[in-house]
């Protein structure tokens, strides 16, 4: 599996569990024709057929992650689902330490905690970016930098938020996001153990 389209898809996700009202119907398509791996193909095609019109999509990211009414949110922060709360010390002191050693720093602008999914699978993709057109001398850091993210971080943060949204009777849009996020990191390590 090419990085450069590992990258592209840890963007796309990155934006679907972001920004609640993006439009990203060219962008799926786009990936879609690229002949990606089954296990990445699957969820990405359910994207593209189960689309939601711009307000139905913010509502629905609203009743997921930010407001449920009538069933448990499915909260879009590490730290929350890995201990229960907000801002923990030993979720954010080892992700932050891995954005300064990717040389990242969140905008001023964003106005999410450095442990939002969203903000996570943008970090892989700038790795997994630097991998493709960065300075081959430190492709084995951001490699190192790509797996630690994946395994300390993201892989088990992905598996609760995908087992928590059927729970919650997610619109197949986000159902399938969430698959494609699962099914991203296992591709993403067979291809850093290039490196």
């Amino acid at each position: 599996m090419a990085l450069a389209h590992l990258a592209d898809l840890s963007q796309l996700l990155a934006e679907v569990f972001l920004e609640p009202d993006a439009d990203l119907g060219e962008v799926l398509a786009a990936l879609a024709s690229e002949g990606l791996a089954p296990a990445l193909q699957a969820p990405l095609r359910r994207m593209l057929d189960h689309p939601l019109a711009a307000e139905d999509q913010a509502v629905e990211y609203t009743r997921l992650f930010l407001q449920a009414r009538d069933t448990d949110t499915v909260h879009l922060f590490e730290s929350v689902q890995a201990r229960g709360h907000h801002m923990v010390p030993e979720i954010l002191g080892p992700l932050g330490a891995l954005y300064d050693e990717a040389d990242l720093s969140l905008q001023e602008e964003v106005s999410q905690p450095p442990d939002h999914l969203g903000l996570e699978l943008a970090c892989l993709s700038f790795l997994l970016g630097q991998l493709v057109e960065g300075d081959p001398a430190e492709g084995p850091r951001f490699a190192d930098l790509a797996r630690r993210l994946i395994r300390e971080h993201l892989s088990p943060f992905v598996q609760a938020v995908a087992g928590q949204l059927p729970q919650v009777s997610a619109h197949a849009y986000y159902l399938a996001a969430s698959e494609l996020a699962a099914a991203l990191l296992p591709e993403a390590e067979k291809a850093l153990a290039e490196f």
